[in-house]
């Protein structure tokens, strides 16, 4: 989650006549709590597998205009008159203030002219009950709909029940995990502890090894949910080329970068990121569940690692006893291994945001070139074929800088704190299109 000031928006990122915005997180102003709230919320809709990137985008809107005010809030009243606060979140805002929790069935209001007698029956009783259960256990990790249902026809009712045996074996291992350690993974992660545990995995790994935290934590997010790095190895030279032809948006890096696919994942057990890093990070004390892995990523729950009063880092054996007895502070941890060639663009991939990364695919996909984690790749045909024929090569073209990427798609070096489309307010209108079928698109001039 994201505790950050949205008081003020800097200008970034310009093409040609076009321009966006971003948010500044320096200042905290007079209401630091309230929007703490709002930037929750956002981050919470900005994670979901379901995302609906207006209602990130209400919520930007909405935190800038407060963090502008120079005044508490104190009522309702007061924002609602601001732009970019509309109903949904002055609802929010008032539940807030008046310290009550947000029902969003509660606050739906009958739209004008709606009869008096459907406006007095509202949502059936039952029903509304299924959605705040379904709701609950949808908030733990890789927990779905249709998990969640299943739970509630069985006769769940709330996140508790999971440990009861009947509900707990209806998941899955990650489900499993998810819910065991639920709790911790919902507290937001401060810079200090995942710097903290940077510096350990570094320690405890080979010195080749260059560690890099990403995701929010690059992008200048005072707090977030897990920790994000990317690892780096002098041995790992080898850039996978895309699978074919196709040159869709949808292969490049607005996906999770780094993805094994499940026919890869007996080979996996030999790569360099599970050898070298995952299995030595587990036998010293610090990874307490794997949720995922492959050769070029592992996700999982890792234990923070805690130092004693003298500045040493806890005996491995104390580690060990106090992950098995779920003691001491657990968050999710991706750890993500990058060809040295392809360090450039796979920084650009892991540290985002999401918006970002479509954003920078959709211009590679307009001049004719494909972007994912591992480079920038152009279609080669023969001489004699046409540049489209289903014929020929993917060529690399760029990948060891974000600098050099971003120039061959023609746009200015972005400051990874600048990468925050979720965050952006009003664009201007001449700078947005709607593409058919799609989220508005900004005009190439």
């Amino acid at each position: 989650m994201l505790s950050r000031s949205l008081s003020r928006a800097t200008t970034f990122f310009s093409h040609g006549s076009c321009s966006k915005t971003a948010f500044s997180t320096r200042n905290l102003g007079p209401n630091h709590d309230l929007l703490q709230m709002l930037s929750q919320n956002l981050e919470h809709e900005n994670s979901c597998p379901d995302r609906n990137c207006y209602k990130v985008r209400a919520f930007a809107r909405a935190i800038e205009a407060i963090g502008a005010l120079e005044e508490p809030v104190r009522d309702v009243a007061e924002v609602k008159k601001l732009k970019g606060v509309g109903i949904g979140i002055s609802n929010r805002i008032e539940a807030f203030l008046s310290g009550k929790d947000y029902d969003p069935e509660a606050a739906i209001e009958p739209s004008e002219g709606a009869s008096k007698s459907k406006a007095r029956k509202g949502p059936d009783p039952e029903e509304k009950r299924r959605k705040m259960i379904a709701r609950s256990l949808t908030s733990i990790s890789g927990l779905g709909t249709t998990t969640a249902k299943a739970l509630i026809d069985a006769g769940c009712t709330s996140i508790g029940d999971l440990k009861k045996p009947k509900f707990f074996d209806m998941l899955s291992s990650p489900q499993q995990i998810g819910a065991r350690y639920h709790e911790h993974l919902e507290r937001p992660v401060e810079r200090s502890q995942a710097e903290l545990l940077a510096k350990f995995i570094s320690e405890n790994i080979s010195c080749k090894f260059d560690v890099e935290l990403v995701g929010s934590y690059r992008r200048g997010a005072q707090s977030f949910l897990g920790v994000d790095i990317m690892l780096t190895h002098p041995s790992h030279v080898h850039v996978p080329t895309p699978p074919s032809k196709n040159g869709s948006v949808t292969q490049g890096i607005n996906r999770a970068p780094f993805r094994t696919s499940s026919r890869k994942l007996r080979e996996a057990q030999d790569s360099l990121l599970l050898r070298d890093v995952a299995f030595p990070l587990e036998s010293r004390g610090l990874i307490a569940e794997t949720l995922s892995q492959g050769s070029n990523k592992w996700q999982g729950v890792i234990r923070l690692p805690e130092r004693t009063v003298d500045g040493t880092w806890e005996e491995r054996y104390q580690r060990i006893e106090r992950i098995r007895e779920q003691q001491g502070l657990y968050i999710r941890l991706d750890l993500n291994l990058a060809p040295m060639k392809s360090k450039g663009v796979a920084l650009l991939a892991l540290t985002g945001d999401k918006e970002f990364n479509i954003d920078i695919c959709t211009k590679a996909a307009r001049l004719g070139l494909l972007l994912n984690e591992f480079g920038l790749w152009r279609w080669t045909s023969g001489p004699s074929l046409p540049a489209d024929a289903e014929e020929g090569y993917w060529m690399f073209v760029e990948g060891e800088s974000e600098d050099a990427v971003l120039r061959e798609l023609g746009m200015n070096y972005v400051e990874p704190i600048k990468r925050n489309f979720a965050y952006l307010a009003n664009s201007d209108s001449d700078a947005s299109t709607v593409k058919k079928g799609g989220r508005p698109r900004k005009k190439i001039v």
